[in-house]
């Protein structure tokens, strides 16, 4: 009983101080770096342009690269470079072709773990990131120079996780260029200096490091609770080693002192010259050496504890007067009343098998006798010898 009682103590600490702790003190392990890569299509205000100077709608290529950092499951930042190539359309004037290449610095959001995605998939994600950078616009078919921009980035990520170490993106992210001098064709035109273009990408994240996941992914509660199981799971082996070490000394030194008294009660009986082998038989079988065993919590005779049937049955038929009381006994884990209840079926279960071995059932009397304290209860080897049922031949 003192073993369960102290199992459960110590798991409910483990449990309260597991998740007492907050995020700052709990040791998550997760990976926090990444690669991204997508190629996609663009779209530029068509506002920005000049009467002959249209573009392709949407236009071909979109490029966006990027290194990104989580600080957590939830906040992060990415360093991502782009490069945009604007192409003029069929029904244009003038043929142009205008590149842009640009760096920024964002903030990330993992806004599918904040909107507890994880509660109805373990696959599908979201990000939101923002921020800015500069850039310049590179006219192909005007000699103006390089038009340096400002930049300012916002956009949306979906994810689709592949792997622990991949996940497909399909990212929107519209970018406003500040102070931009020209129309994306390299046309003069009063726009106050502000366009815009929105990319529509598809590309990839390879997470890296050493961690199983990625932050992106990491549940931090799942996580906690396996280290609390893990903590659980090692305090159960703590015990039952101690527990262990207890049995193996007090089984020799009560197994010794068995067999010490068995020699002892042995030539006491011979000594007495008992009146017939008979006689001899039942003051054995009446001072308990013949016993039939069960398991822990268990109503089922040992395979090993046949022999004991057997021997009884042999007995009784030899002896045809003789009627016997089937005593069953209990250890002392669990309440008194639950263990009276369980002797008296492990009794029942011994009269009944010897009922089915042919014996008749009105000379047999099953009692419960609760639990037996004469065994050391802290001892496993000692509770064993407790789960039992013994014999008086009357």
């Amino acid at each position: 009983m003192k073993k369960k009682f102290l199992l459960f103590v110590l798991i409910c600490i483990s449990g309260s101080y597991a998740f007492a702790q907050d995020d700052s003190e709990f040791e998550a392990e997760f990976n926090k770096w990444s690669i991204e890569g997508g190629v996609g299509l663009t779209k530029q205000w068509q506002r920005t342009f000049s009467p002959g100077y249209y573009a392709v709608d949407p236009n071909f290529l979109a490029v966006d690269l990027g290194l990104r950092h989580m600080l957590d499951e939830k906040f992060g930042y990415k360093m991502n470079f782009v490069y945009n190539k604007f192409s003029a359309s069929s029904d244009a004037d003038i043929d142009y072709t205008t590149k842009q290449y640009g760096v920024a610095l964002e903030g990330v959001m993992n806004i599918g773990r904040m909107l507890h995605f994880e509660s109805w998939t373990k696959t599908l994600g979201l990000l939101g990131h923002a921020g800015a950078g500069v850039g310049y616009l590179d006219y192909d078919q005007i000699s103006v120079g390089k038009d340096w921009v400002g930049n300012v980035v916002g956009g949306l990520t979906a994810q689709i996780k592949l792997s622990n170490r991949l996940a497909l993106n399909l990212d929107g992210t519209y970018r406003a260029n500040i102070r931009q001098n020209r129309g994306f064709g390299g046309d003069e035109i009063d726009f106050n200096n502000l366009a815009g273009f929105f990319n529509g990408t598809v590309g990839l994240s390879v997470y890296l490091g050493k961690n199983k996941t990625h932050a992106d992914w990491y549940l931090r509660e799942d996580e906690k609770i396996k280290v609390l199981d893990s903590n659980v799971s090692n305090i159960e082996e703590r015990i039952q080693a101690v527990d262990d070490t207890k049995a193996e000394k007090s089984d020799l030194e009560q197994t010794q002192a068995d067999v010490d008294q068995l020699a002892k009660d042995v030539d006491a009986l011979k000594n007495q010259e008992p009146a017939s082998y008979d006689e001899f038989v039942k003051q054995l079988v009446n001072d308990g050496y013949i016993s039939v065993y069960f398991d822990f919590n268990s109503t089922k005779v040992q395979g090993s504890s046949t022999n004991s049937i057997n021997f009884m049955k042999a007995y009784l038929t030899k002896n045809t007067a003789a009627s016997v009381d089937v005593q069953g006994f209990a250890d002392e884990l669990g309440s008194d009343e639950y263990n009276q209840k369980l002797s008296q079926k492990r009794a029942d279960a011994v009269v009944k098998l010897l009922t089915e071995a042919g014996v008749d059932p009105s000379r047999l009397n099953a009692i419960g006798k609760g639990e037996d304290t004469s065994v050391d209860k802290s001892s496993a080897g000692a509770r064993q010898i407790a789960r039992r049922a013994t014999f008086i031949v009357k």
